[in-house]
């Protein structure tokens, strides 16, 4: 892709969010929220929706290319700002919109301008988060993709198989132990967020996405967490803390999704569990949801405790709104319930297992007989770990470093040695104020009643508790970023009670600083150091994109540099011209990314097993084929007749090698 093409791409996609950004803030300013993090929260909520709507109507009909999706989306979103403007006078409303704008815009420097004036040390967390985003952002820009194993993987091979065919087709790949078929049954909400971005450019901006779960993330944890204490400055250490969560902060530039469904999740929680809820809240809830389940599998379960809350909370107003509130539980039950058909529905008629392809079950007494790769139960699947050894594990940082649960020190040190601790103090105290209460009930003693938001944690505790139930890794942070925002509602409940407020001071301070020393022990390290960004940003594009870890610094770690060799990356940007397409056999191994090019404009096609191998791939009229190494398929390749001639490694780990064809 020319750099012309780039920005031109870059400026289309800049003038989309904006207008989408737009229709946004219109709904969110309509919505009467109570306070600017609510509304830039909504606000965040409301853009992903809104961007997905077409990207998820052109992608479930086979229509999903670059014009087409702008060609829709343009007016989709102007249609929600008048719709959102209603009889508003255009000056006014402009007016509104662009004050609301600018007041989100100041949210950081307010956030940092509170706690400096409370002389609190939260105020160098402040300003350590917005810098620790800033820096990852502009490493993501300049860092090749890559960041961890799933990346090549999966999440993003579905952006490419997703561009390649335009739309959510099954995608024929081989059933082996490798986990393509993944890319066919796994959720893709936050890859085609990925998607929306990569489209209209390339992939040098695929791994800056994740930081869009960043203001989400914080904003949710604060409004949470500001429900329970009215300590703002304990809020805003709790929402920092969630973002430089190891869990969070290495996982932003890259394409892991975890802390966008997180922040997915919390928001949902907030809105469902909103002290007063009206029939907008639940709108934005019903919205919430949907997209967490849209993200991720593992979000079934607190989107179905936290969609029953919502559910029955609505109910509640049927008397005095009927018609409203049955056509608010009609559109959650089609958003999440449409949402999740899209996926386990899906799965189900084309596989036969809903959750394809990862657990295999089989009961005969209920006739069930799923196939697939992993047994329900299977140590992959439900961690056989006792707490004992989990806790073990997670109190023997950095001790633990490198052992098999090394996973665990994501959590980081203020969520081990501050948030646990008290948590479960605060869930012991809040459980028996909740005893006392019903106590009171009974007795008819009001002095016993708990206080609103004593009683507002029951669902919170109910879907945390959940969560911890179900959970099939407790081991991996990154799966568990929703439950410690869940935990640290009672960090802020235990700190927000009358006379503790020194106490909450305390902890704010400790997460801070604690936050600080796990960021700089992050296992591996995923952000560039200033002399490796330098050398990364006087690169050239595509070179910077194709330059292992090795020729930037001795030190720096391999997967913070290019996972494919330079001479086979810059020969796919020469050669591989849209439309062209690279082969496969059934032994891909796990880096199938890396058969497009940086504009994903390629194709990529399966050739399975044949005794005349060769012949088979003749059909394709490919013109890169790959070989793992060490294959029958490598031999046949490198055979003087065979027509194909080996180009070089394609991975710098060499398992396995590209070949071009030469007989044409």
């Amino acid at each position: 892709m020319t750099d012309n093409h780039f920005l031109s791409g870059l400026l289309l996609s800049t003038a989309l969010n904006i207008l989408a950004f737009a229709a946004a803030l219109a709904l969110g300013c309509r919505a009467k929220l109570g306070g600017r993090a609510e509304l830039g929260l909504a606000t965040l909520m409301l853009w992903n929706f809104l961007v997905m709507c077409p990207v998820y109507a052109l992608g479930l009909t086979g229509h999903l290319e670059a014009r087409t999706l702008a060609l829709v989306s343009a007016p989709w979103f102007a249609v929600i700002v008048a719709v959102a403007r209603g009889r508003t006078p255009l000056s006014m409303f402009a007016k509104e919109l662009g004050l609301a704008a600018m007041e989100l815009g100041r949210l950081p420097l307010d956030a940092f301008l509170v706690t400096l004036r409370a002389r609190s040390f939260v105020s160098i967390g402040v300003l350590f988060t917005f810098m620790m985003l800033v820096w990852t952002l502009a490493g993501a820009y300049l860092g090749p993709s890559w960041k961890q194993w799933d990346a090549l993987w999966y999440h993003e091979p579905i952006v490419g198989f997703t561009i390649q065919n335009h739309g959510f087709a099954i995608v024929d790949l081989p059933l082996d132990v490798a986990g393509a078929q993944k890319i066919n049954g796994y959720p893709r909400l936050c890859e085609m967020t990925q998607l929306w971005f990569v489209i209209f450019t390339d992939r040098r901006v695929i791994d800056m996405v994740g930081h869009v779960a960043a203001p989400g993330l914080a904003l949710s944890m604060y409004v949470l967490a500001r429900r329970y204490t009215r300590d703002a400055t304990l809020a805003i250490a709790l929402g920092c803390a969630m973002v430089l969560m190891p869990a969070c902060a290495k996982l932003l530039g890259s394409t892991y999704v975890d802390a966008h469904n997180a922040a997915f999740v919390l928001a949902g929680a907030h809105f469902a569990t909103r002290p007063t809820l009206r029939i907008r809240d639940s709108l934005l809830a019903a919205i919430c949801l949907t997209l967490a389940v849209g993200s991720k599998s593992m979000a079934l379960v607190p989107v179905g405790m936290l969609g029953l809350v919502a559910a029955v909370r609505v109910l509640r107003l049927v008397r005095r709104r009927p018609l409203a509130s049955i056509a608010a539980i009609a559109f959650g039950v089609a958003l999440i319930g449409g949402m999740t058909a899209s996926i386990y529905w899906r799965n189900w008629i084309h596989f036969g297992n809903p959750f394809w392809p990862e657990l295999r079950y089989d009961n005969e007494k209920w006739g069930i007989h799923w196939p697939g790769q992993r047994d329900v139960g299977f140590d992959g699947i439900k961690t056989k770990i006792g707490l004992s050894d989990l806790f073990e594990y997670l109190y023997g940082v950095p001790g633990s470093l490198g052992r098999p649960l090394d996973q665990l020190f994501e959590y980081g040190l203020g969520v081990a040695w501050i948030g646990l601790p008290i948590a479960v103090v605060a869930a012991v105290l809040w459980v028996v104020a909740l005893g006392r209460h019903l106590m009171g009930l009974v007795l008819g003693e009001p002095s016993w009643r708990a206080a609103p938001e004593t009683r507002n944690l029951v669902p919170l505790a109910l879907t945390l508790a959940a969560i911890v139930k179900f959970s099939p890794a407790l081991w991996g942070a990154r799966y568990q970023i929703a439950a410690v925002g869940l935990m640290f509602t009672f960090v802020a409940w235990a700190a927000g009670r009358r006379g503790f407020e020194v106490f909450g001071q305390g902890i704010a301070g400790g997460l801070t600083a604690m936050a600080f020393v796990s960021f700089f022990w992050m296992t591996p390290r995923n952000w560039l150091t200033w002399s490796e960004t330098v050398a990364f940003a006087k690169l050239p594009f595509p070179q910077r994109e194709v330059t292992p870890a090795a020729d930037i610094s001795p030190t720096m770690p391999g997967q913070n540099g290019s996972p494919v060799t330079t001479i086979a990356g810059l020969a796919r940007e020469r050669e591989l011209a849209p439309g062209a397409i690279v082969a496969i056999p059934a032994n891909y191994g796990i880096y199938m990314s890396l058969f497009w090019n940086n504009e994903f404009s390629n194709r990529v096609v399966y050739v399975p097993d044949a005794e005349d191998w060769l012949g088979e791939l003749a059909k394709t009229n490919a013109v890169w084929t790959y070989c793992a190494t060490g294959d029958r398929i490598c031999r046949l390749l490198a055979e003087p007749d065979s027509g194909w001639e080996l180009i070089s490694p394609l991975d710098i780990e060499r398992h396995g090698s590209v070949f071009r064809r030469t007989r044409w």
